[in-house]
């Protein structure tokens, strides 16, 4: 049963902090039907939760230390918003910056060596370089490219993956395309902690390599859309909308919730010693050996 308060509401994503601490991002599905703005947010302490709100529909979080230790939060428009201990602000991306000839819509913010990466469709990518300034990024990938992953081992080292099997490669000044043996939507990338980036998405489709080397390591054990990858304990999670898997001996296996499995998954997010799942109806925590439910 759901814990209150985030009874009758849908989860959107979250993010982990760590084992006593995490975010959530919420909303009204009645709200949300009819077209109304918002997002319930929630902090999550030690089994108690703080609400707070947003007018704009925000998707997608991550934590960051720079400037400063903060949640930033991201919507499809380029609104945002950043709390930390010493201030919360909103603003969007596209403030002061210059006229784009074509704009999408950003799918995903990420943590990359403390900073936060906004990434979305039309090649658009923007890096947080202070809570009001965002610098675009994205010059030399073509408004076809349609992101909606992004992770990197370094500023110099950033990967983003999309739609039709695209996967880009940032070297610090230029952007470069790299083969994938798939034409699938790529829904979910990671830099791993095994040297290895890991890309996922439709038909189950899963992917190991770097540079120039690109092998499919889980083909036909599932038709699931894969939606998140994470790398915890020295292993890869990989998450569908209904099950959690781990790569064994390049094998996917089912993760073992006992006697309390999720009704819903989606997104994973980890911090030292803990992943969360987050789904649209369940938040599981996870330290390397049981899987306890925070809602």
């Amino acid at each position: 049963m759901k814990k209150q308060p985030l009874s009758g509401l849908s989860i959107r994503t979250g993010v982990v902090r760590n084992l006593d601490t995490g975010y959530i991002l919420a909303c009204d599905p009645e709200m949300e039907e009819n077209e109304i703005m918002h997002t319930k947010t929630f902090t999550w302490k030690a089994g108690h939760f703080e609400e707070g709100s947003l007018n704009f529909n925000a998707h997608t979080c991550c934590l960051v230390s720079v400037p400063e230790p903060a949640w930033v939060m991201l919507a499809g428009f380029g609104e945002y918003a950043i709390t930390s201990k010493n201030k919360s602000l909103a603003g969007k991306i596209f403030d002061g910056q210059p006229i784009r000839s074509e704009y999408g819509t950003f799918r995903v913010v990420t943590e990359i060596s403390g900073r936060a990466y906004a990434a979305g469709l039309r090649g658009m990518a923007y890096r947080l370089d202070d809570f009001v300034k965002w610098v675009r990024m994205d010059k030399g990938l073509p408004s076809s490219f349609d992101i909606t992953a992004i992770d990197g081992f370094g500023k110099d080292d950033i990967y983003a993956a999309g739609y039709s099997g695209a996967l880009w490669h940032f070297d610090g000044h230029d952007w470069s395309k790299l083969d994938l043996p798939t034409n699938v939507n790529l829904t979910a990338l990671k830099c791993a902690g095994d040297g290895n980036v890991y890309v996922a998405g439709y038909n189950g489709i899963l992917i190991r390599g770097k540079g120039s080397s690109w092998n499919i390591i889980a083909e036909n054990e599932t038709l699931e859309t894969l939606w998140d990858l994470e790398w915890f304990g020295g292993e890869l999670y990989i998450s569908s909308m209904l099950f959690i898997y781990q790569l064994k001996n390049g094998e996917l296996e089912l993760a073992d919730f006992d006697d309390d499995p999720p009704d819903s998954c989606y997104h994973l997010s980890t911090a030292e010693g803990v992943m969360w799942s987050i789904g649209a109806n369940d938040v599981m925590s996870f330290d390397g050996k049981t899987w306890t439910r925070i809602v």
